[in-house]
């Protein structure tokens, strides 16, 4: 696949960023390519879904651009201290893209999946903005947020979310109502916990996967199963 590497500044965070963007080798002329948005994890950065998935082998095959995001450890969501990571992921950096690259406008030709606190922001991402994306999925995601507070987590919760007892109302917490198919990606350790969560959303499915190569084998199943090019 083409790679290209791209810096640039981002309104919503108010910051530089970093975005990994691949490519089919042969980009046929006037054709525009279906997204595949890949969120990382706390304490990663866009990188870490090139260092543990051969992501260009799936998505050559499947004829799909890619874009390996930074976040800032930003959970991409807009904090309650005025950065707008979220607007950034559904708003401002798809048309960035597409104007860009030959990468598609349409929301039916987008999907965006994370792994652990990119997890979250992208299932938040689906529930929040639905008309964004054809659909979200999330590798062993955190699904509430109030498991950070009182841990190391760095950057303070309080600085993202705002005071534990308001995540409802300020809009963090999580539904299993979604209005775009969803899909989970778990190891055995997450498995049950999202299949209890999962369990009164219609548009949720909760797929097992190896802990030992987890990013790939759960990109490699949402590539092939979870996205209809």
């Amino acid at each position: 696949m083409n790679w290209i590497q791209v810096q640039t500044f981002a309104e919503g965070p108010h910051t530089y960023v970093g975005i990994e963007v691949f490519l089919p080798q042969t980009v046929e002329a006037g054709k525009r390519y279906p997204l595949l948005m890949l969120l990382h994890d706390h304490g990663e950065d866009r990188t870490q879904w090139m260092r543990q998935a051969r992501l260009e082998r799936y998505a050559e095959k499947a004829g799909m651009a890619l874009a390996l995001i930074d976040g800032n450890q930003s959970c991409f969501v807009n904090s309650v201290t005025g950065y707008a990571w979220g607007d950034y992921l559904v708003q401002e950096l798809p048309e960035k893209l597409s104007g860009w690259f030959p990468i598609s406008r349409e929301a039916k030709d987008r999907w965006v999946m994370g792994v652990g606190t990119g997890g979250y922001g992208a299932l938040m991402a689906a529930q929040n903005a639905p008309d964004a994306f054809a659909g979200a999925a999330a590798v062993n995601p955190v699904l509430d947020v109030a498991c950070l507070y009182g841990t190391d987590y760095e950057p303070k919760p309080e600085y993202l979310f705002g005071e534990k007892e308001a995540l409802v109302s300020q809009g963090y917490a999580l539904s299993p109502s979604f209005q775009i198919p969803v899909r989970l990606y778990c190891d055995a350790n997450h498995e049950e916990k999202a299949k209890q969560w999962a369990q009164n959303g219609a548009q949720i499915t909760v797929e097992a996967v190896d802990a030992e190569n987890l990013l790939e084998e759960a990109f490699q199943k949402y590539v092939e199963g979870g996205i209809q090019v």
